[in-house]
């Protein structure tokens, strides 16, 4: 490229324009967007100021006049150039030892909320995914591997969540119980590189022996990796929701409470349990919430908004108003 062009890697390698390009994708798809979703986290003892590039929020079943459900998406874009690819190796667990859970990759929230949602309505989606393990990026042209990209998305968008959570959970407690609907949300990071997926049996020798990367992987459109909750991760999780204490003692509640408990919820599941949770008041691993993210290659973005709205909008249709 001449140094006349230069300025188009530059823009390019910003994101932005992919941003932009991303933003058009999810408004055809009947979502409304927000650019630079930000939250406060500690950095070496100073609160700095961070953010994911996209919040998108629909509503199934995606008809303004009969709305039944609010799902989020944060979406976080990484604009790699020709040639880069992101290759991923998958959980070497069998499924019952498995830090994956089905359902968990595509959250749906009801315990805030009057109204019961089908056990396990969105794990379709984990289904027709693959987990994985790690991954690193590939880059052919110099021969570089590495995986800070990857991680620093990754964080970017579990960082953001405790956020996300919080504030649904403060704007819908107090609505009533008509207006309060039930919550999806998934964070997903997109990349314009092609996604790898390593062969189950692939191995040291396997590599050595390759001539491309394809020789040991297969294509996938998107997969989904687990992030663990660290001891930083988990500091921030109870600054983020800290407010959330005031709610486990409050009438309105107390209210849901009950009625939940009378529709058969499990009491660590009622939303005054898990408000102390969130805060910190109560010792509990909240994996559900925080971990599972999906990376997706921006060419089949499309495709994984079709199946986030036919599923959002499957569970929320299905919804049961057990009291």
């Amino acid at each position: 490229m001449s140094d006349a062009n230069k300025w188009k890697s530059k823009l390019l390698s910003s994101s932005v324009p992919m941003e932009y390009e991303v933003a058009r994708m999810l408004v055809e798809h009947e979502f409304s967007v927000d650019a630079d979703y930000s939250y406060s986290r500690d950095d070496a003892g100073v609160e700095k100021d961070f953010s994911v590039d996209i919040r998108a929020t629909g509503y199934p079943p995606y008809d303004a006049d009969n709305m039944v459900g609010e799902v989020q998406l944060i979406v976080e874009c990484k604009h790699r150039h020709r040639g880069n690819k992101w290759l991923f190796f998958p959980d070497a667990n069998p499924p019952d030892m498995s830090p994956f859970t089905p359902g968990d990759t595509l959250r749906a929230i009801d315990s805030f909320s009057w109204r019961f949602l089908p056990g396990a309505c969105t794990a379709a989606f984990d289904e027709a995914s693959i987990f994985c393990m790690k991954g690193v990026e590939v880059d052919a042209s110099n021969g570089s591997v590495h995986e800070s990209e990857i991680k620093h998305g990754l964080m970017q968008l579990q960082y953001a969540l405790p956020r996300l959570l919080k504030d649904y959970i403060n704007f819908n407690i107090y609505l009533s119980e008509e207006e309060n609907y039930p919550f999806f949300f998934c964070p997903i990071l997109l990349t314009t590189s092609t996604l790898l997926v390593a062969n189950q049996k692939v191995s040291i020798k396997a590599v050595e022996d390759a001539n491309v990367l394809e020789d040991f992987s297969s294509p996938v459109p998107w997969v989904v990796v687990h992030s663990d909750l660290t001891p930083d991760f988990e500091r921030h999780r109870k600054r983020e929701c800290a407010s959330l204490a005031s709610l486990v003692e409050d009438i309105s509640v107390k209210k849901i409470d009950e009625a939940r408990l009378r529709g058969g919820e499990y009491e660590f599941l009622i939303p005054s349990r898990l408000c102390a949770a969130l805060s910190g008041g109560v010792e509990q691993r909240l994996f559900k919430y925080f971990s599972q993210i999906v990376i997706c290659s921006l060419e089949h973005f499309p495709t994984l908004l079709t199946m986030i709205k036919e599923i959002t909008n499957s569970a929320a249709e299905l919804k049961k108003n057990r009291k």
